[in-house]
């Protein structure tokens, strides 16, 4: 760079009045992440990371009432702040590096807060194959569409109702509420709905949407089996599969051995030969299947 220049090393008997200093080099101090949305819960804590600077920090927050600063080991004080919540309202977290010259400070924004609604994310209707499991993803928040990270869910005392007991919950360990995912598995056929409950610190409790469930048996073309002689046609069926919001489409591997028509499973034989006729069921429970046929 124009009017910098750099020196090359010497020895310092050569140069009996020389001195020297040690310079480093750190990247910008940064908090990771710069705001978050904490559930007021005794046992909830939250990491803040700390990016670059040195490791000569002070922590401080300037509302000793909403949360509580956490120091970690040494080992880990260049790394992370730890804080817990006190109390509902917003607090500023600030990390000053004092090892720097000259220091330099960097903060993050921690808002304590009950959760006012919480979501299943699903669509409003679903179908399960009998026998199988299914998995979905919870999702709390507040009104200002601000989300609590998916750790802070298990302290929510989240619980699962069933209108039916068609269909159960997969129980993960022995807890005193859900976390953030449940997977129901279908035991029976039918229809219910399902939907989860949380409890605020206040100890209201906030239900999410309502989630429609079909249990449907497994899907199969009938006959599974058909011989037919070039020039005949037959209709075929499908049984079992989902129903809510559901649709057959039909279809030949071999279009020169048999036709199918797409939406009503009407074949038609062509010439003598074996095809597979494959069903596909499009809808909230999509699945595929094939029957051989013979001619």
């Amino acid at each position: 760079m124009d009017g910098y220049r750099s020196l090359p090393l010497f020895k310092t008997s050569d140069f009996p009045l020389a001195d020297a200093v040690r310079l480093q080099l750190v990247s910008t101090l940064k908090i990771d992440p710069e705001f978050s949305l904490v559930f007021f819960h005794p046992d909830v804590k939250v990491d803040l990371s700390i990016i670059g600077g040195s490791c000569f920090l002070d922590a401080a927050v300037n509302d000793s009432r909403v949360v509580d600063l956490i120091q970690p080991s040494d080992g880990l004080r260049c790394m992370r702040v730890t804080v817990a919540p006190k109390g509902l309202g917003t607090a500023v977290i600030t990390i000053k590096d004092i090892g720097l010259t000259p220091p330099l400070a960097t903060s993050s924004l921690v808002q304590v807060s009950d959760l006012d609604w919480i979501r299943i994310n699903s669509p409003e209707e679903i179908s399960i194959m009998e026998g199988s499991s299914q998995s979905f993803d919870l999702i709390a928040g507040v009104d200002d569409g601000s989300v609590f990270d998916s750790s802070q869910l298990a302290y929510m005392n989240i619980h699962l109702h069933v209108e039916s007991p068609i269909i159960n919950l997969i129980e993960d360990g022995d807890k005193s509420g859900l976390g953030s995912n449940i997977i129901i598995k279908a035991k029976h056929l039918g229809v219910t709905t399902f939907h989860v409950s949380a409890r605020q610190h206040s100890g209201r409790e906030v239900f999410s949407q309502t989630v429609k469930v079909e249990v449907y048996e497994a899907p199969r073309i009938h006959p599974e089996d058909i011989f037919l002689v070039p020039g005949a046609y037959f209709v075929l069926t499908l049984k079992g599969g989902p129903t809510m919001g559901a649709f057959v489409e039909y279809g030949s591997y071999d279009n020169g051995t048999a036709a199918i028509h797409q939406s009503t499973g009407r074949l038609f034989a062509l010439s003598p030969g074996n095809t597979t006729i494959v069903a596909t069921v499009f809808g909230n429970g999509d699945c595929h299947l094939s029957g051989i046929w013979y001619s």
